[in-house]
């Protein structure tokens, strides 16, 4: 039986759809493609995570990978008999075979890491789709511009110099397109504005308390000259060895005075030893030799840490404060606070994304 359509608008959605599949049996690869997730009934097809794991193969330490490769016995081997069979007769021939051959062997190279990037390429796509999703609940949108503009930056950051479309054309040269890297970045910028919408607040109160309640030497550019008393315990040293030595250097910080007498007062002491620093910073130290010197006032020793192989201890002489060079750290540190709650809530908020969703694996 023949169905024929009675009226033109009855026929043409009839001819939209075949137009489609035919467009589709045109398309490279296109008839082999299946959806592999639906993320709340929004698909994520094979082709998509093959992109994505040629992509992560090709940002993944390619270059170390490549490097290796080439410098094995067996590529020497093949690249030899290689040439042998294509009998260059030219200096430049030679240089363009060569070429050939590196591309075609980061091409293998490409092709073998992506097949184990398959679970991280399907986990990255759901959180892109989920984002997304957000975004526009948000009314939310990044526009091509904006894509683009992130995108020049990474062209012309790490030293490379590169254009927008020499960038690009790298990508594309090792069989990823465009597109994979652009959705990514437009995921990622979208989801920063959401977080940003639903909890800056949040954050910039968190960090507004922080900050008022710090120590005021945490909050500036202290700089401080100390002497770093070292006791130095054995490569077999055991617990007990370990406890007479912090038993030892707890005794010699109660009985800190001044550092001019820390010499007369460590003499004779065997496995000590003294060093000193001068207008040191105190946002050069690490963290808990920091706090502790926070805290510490001229003519006090900070209780005994582990450093390595060593206990120390580190005793205060004096205290400068830079009021100039404390609002650049102050601000430095407010930053990197907010930057560290963004973080947070962004985890968050995606893994209760996650647990609300509707995520089906279709294929594998």
């Amino acid at each position: 039986m023949t169905l024929r359509p009675n009226t033109a608008h009855g026929s043409w959605p009839l001819r939209f759809v075949l137009f489609g599949l035919l467009l589709l049996a045109h398309l490279p690869g296109a008839m082999a493609q299946s959806v592999v997730v639906l993320v709340n009934d929004e698909p994520i097809t094979s082709y998509d995570v093959a992109q994505r794991q040629r992509f992560l193969a090709l940002t993944g330490g390619l270059g170390d990978k490549v490097r290796a490769k080439l410098q094995s016995e067996e590529t020497k081997a093949a690249f030899k008999a290689y040439m042998t069979e294509q009998r260059p007769q030219s200096r430049e021939e030679a240089q363009e075979l060569q070429k050939k051959f590196v591309a075609k062997l980061q091409q293998d190279v490409v092709a073998s890491s992506s097949g184990s990037k398959r679970q991280e390429a399907i986990d990255q796509l759901i959180e892109e789709r989920l984002m997304m999703q957000e975004a526009r609940a948000q009314k939310i949108s990044v526009s091509d511009a904006d894509v683009n503009e992130s995108l020049t930056r990474m062209a012309k950051g790490g030293g490379r110099d590169a254009s927008l479309e020499e960038f690009l054309g790298q990508f594309q040269n090792q069989g990823v397109n465009p597109s994979t890297l652009r959705e990514r970045i437009r995921a990622q910028t979208a989801w920063r504005e959401v977080i940003r919408r639903i909890y800056g607040s949040r954050v910039q109160a968190a960090v507004s308390r922080v900050d008022n309640t710090a120590p005021a030497e945490a909050d500036s550019g202290t700089l401080v000259d100390v002497e770093i008393v070292k006791f130095t315990l054995p490569a077999n040293a055991d617990q007990n060895v370990f406890a007479k030595r912090l038993v030892e250097a707890e005794a010699i910080r109660k009985g800190f005075s001044t550092c001019p007498a820390l010499v007369a007062q460590i003499k004779g002491k065997t496995g000590i030893t003294v060093q000193s620093l001068r207008k040191a910073n105190l946002k050069d130290f690490s963290g808990d030799v920091r706090a502790a010197l926070v805290k510490a006032k001229p003519g006090e020793m900070t209780p005994p840490v582990i450093n390595g192989g060593n206990i120390e201890s580190h005793a205060v002489c004096t205290k400068q404060v830079s009021v100039a060079s404390g609002k650049s750290e102050k601000k430095d540190e407010s930053k990197d606070r907010m930057q560290e709650e963004f973080q947070l809530y962004s985890r968050r908020h995606l893994k209760d994304m996650k647990d609300r969703a509707s995520i089906k694996y279709l294929s594998k």
